[in-house]
């Protein structure tokens, strides 16, 4: 299969699952309300505004910045849904550093209403919808606040929300609403459910999307420039470090460092 007819199959393959049809599809905001609603009954998403996907973020320049997929908010709350498909070794403290940006982007005059108030801060929510299942106890949600570690009745109450989803569960623990969310997501399963099917509708006519399908391939090739890239640089510094071995054998059986240098191409002040 050459690189075209691949790139094809995995754009026709597409599921919500996959970021990039994920922040396409949820930037309307009225199926956005239905999908935290679905994950937040409690709460009145009516007044959501307008999404914004990819959002990308960065406080200062010397400090690495944060990309959310879908970003949003209420008069109420913050949200950053972020669909994961690939389990990452960093999934658990990754919600520190979104929390730490919606923190500051919650400090903006209208949401304190000018008083300057830290009163005032709008609860954020941090949500991950992983194809798989990040803690392996089989629930479809895991939620986590902050609690007093000597008194678990005690909850700080400082609104920070993570919220980790699974369509890989097998408990009954969420709505059957939020269940048939999870089982499209993650297997494309299609029920009677209105809101399911209007989903499965947009992912169809978004394989008909010729700019999406454009932009998607853009970045299938960005993303196989940057494993090539990354492959040379690999094979690049698998290189130096056989110079480094051999050298630093050759001084330790008394070769001059000089003598070895010229030998392996390499000396202790090398940076290649």
């Amino acid at each position: 299969m050459n690189v075209l007819s691949s790139r094809e199959e995995k754009w026709q393959n597409l599921t919500l699952a996959d970021d990039f049809l994920f922040c396409k599809i949820m930037s309307d905001t009225a199926l956005c309300a239905e999908m935290l609603h679905r994950i937040f009954p409690e709460l009145d998403v009516s007044d959501i505004r307008p999404i914004e996907t990819q959002k990308a973020e960065k406080l200062a320049l010397h400090i690495r910045g944060v990309r959310f997929d879908v970003f949003t908010r209420t008069t109420r709350e913050i949200f950053d849904v972020e669909a994961q498909n690939r389990k990452l070794n960093d999934l658990r403290k990754r919600p520190r550093a979104y929390h730490t940006v919606i923190g500051y982007d919650g400090l903006n005059v209208e949401t304190l209403k000018e008083s300057g108030n830290y009163g005032d801060l709008p609860n954020a929510y941090v949500i991950f919808i992983c194809a798989f299942d990040p803690f392996g106890k089989r629930r479809h949600m895991y939620s986590f606040q902050n609690y007093c570690t000597e008194d678990k009745e005690i909850a700080l109450g400082d609104g920070a929300y993570t919220v980790y989803l699974n369509t890989k569960g097998r408990l009954n623990d969420v709505s059957p609403e939020l269940k048939r969310f999870l089982d499209f997501v993650g297997k494309n399963k299609v029920s009677e459910d209105a809101f399911i099917k209007t989903l499965d509708q947009k992912v169809r006519e978004a394989k008909e999307n010729t700019e999406w399908r454009s932009e998607y391939m853009k970045l299938l090739t960005i993303e196989d420039e940057k494993f090539a890239e990354g492959i040379a640089v690999g094979e690049k510094r698998g290189r130096t470090e056989e110079k480094r071995s051999i050298y630093e054998r050759l001084v330790a059986d008394g070769m001059p460092a000089q003598k070895a240098s010229m030998m392996t191409g390499w000396n202790m002040n090398s940076i290649n």
